[in-house]
């Protein structure tokens, strides 16, 4: 068994090296230049604890210069991630406060061996107002348009229908539903469930939960269908000589998804002349009027292969030219 002496000056170079080396790190650490960089635009933001109150709107100014000391790497390291000023708020005693910033309120993220030596400006004013919390119904917003060779197969769901948003009341009043961020149909390409974020741009101070919404799309093959023979109606009103339609009978062209448009029975489809529009004819008058179709499905596209049709009115009987009345 080696002595303690023995122990001690084995490798005694190696160990002298390593320990010359300890010596000059510690002192490079010791010697490292400290810098100062000052931060412009670094937000202000407010954590309230007593839940009956909210801000009203950002605080003034919403961002300070924050000078700070220490390590250039550090430095640029937080220059990278940012930097921020959180204000703790226990209780609200009054709609308007003037706070002083604290130093330790600026939040260096895991940066170490930095400083706050000036905050500017100082102050910074906050006003409050009450809280409220509502349940508030979810409006999408469609951009584009479905693939030309795909169609909706169902309505679009949204989920959830409601969101829970909690704010200043003042702007809650009068709000009666949160957007989404528009959703652009031209990307779908297959069925699917879609995650879209809700658009809290107006609604400064408030709090969405949950923050996105699923829209549930069904879509199939865009095909169509063509009717032919589809009769054309136009009632006269009680009372009145009848009306004739030219052509009698028209064709309507269907477009839709496939499990709509296929199982769609013809009888369901109804062309006719709205009676507004006969009003006042006189007999022997002829109209050149617009059809509508009706019995169609949602989401499903009539095309008729005649919009206008000719619509005469009869001439009784008695109005006609050598006719006798009644003996």
């Amino acid at each position: 068994m080696p002595r303690p002496g023995q122990v001690l000056i084995h490798n005694w170079r190696l160990k002298l090296s390593a320990l010359g080396l300890s010596v000059l790190l510690w002192a490079l650490v010791q010697t490292e230049p400290t810098n100062r960089e000052t931060f412009s635009q670094v937000p202000v933001r407010v954590q309230i604890a007593d839940t009956a109150w909210t801000t009203s709107g950002p605080p003034s100014p919403a961002s300070v210069q924050v000078r700070l000391g220490g390590p250039p790497r550090e430095i640029i390291r937080l220059a990278q991630e940012g930097a921020s000023i959180r204000i703790p708020v226990g209780a609200v005693g009054s709609r308007d406060t003037i706070i002083t910033l604290q130093r330790e309120w600026v939040q260096l993220g895991q940066r170490s061996g930095l400083t706050v030596e000036s905050l500017s400006p100082p102050d910074v004013r906050i006003s409050f107002e009450p809280a409220r919390t509502r349940l508030v119904p979810v409006s999408t917003r469609l951009v584009g348009r479905i693939r030309d060779h795909l169609a909706l197969a169902s309505d679009i769901e949204v989920s959830p229908r409601l969101v829970r948003v909690r704010g200043p009341e003042s702007r809650l009043v009068g709000l009666d539903s949160v957007p989404l961020e528009p959703f652009d149909l031209s990307d779908i390409s297959r069925s699917g469930a879609f995650t879209v974020p809700a658009d809290t741009s107006g609604l400064l101070g408030a709090s969405v939960v949950p923050q996105t919404a699923t829209l549930g799309i069904r879509v199939e093959e865009l095909v169509e269908r063509v009717f032919d023979e589809i009769p054309v109606q136009a009632v006269a009103d009680a009372g009145e000589a009848e009306v004739v339609v030219e052509p009698a009978n028209i064709q309507v062209r269907l477009s839709g998804a496939r499990s709509i448009v296929t199982s769609l029975d013809p009888e369901r489809l109804r062309v006719w002349v709205p009676a507004e529009f006969l009003e006042g004819m006189a007999p022997g008058e002829e109209r050149f009027l617009r059809v509508r179709v009706e019995g169609v499905p949602a989401l499903v596209t009539a095309v008729p292969g005649t919009e206008r049709v000719t619509v005469r009115r009869a001439i009784d009987q008695d109005d006609r030219p050598g006719s006798q009345g009644p003996p």
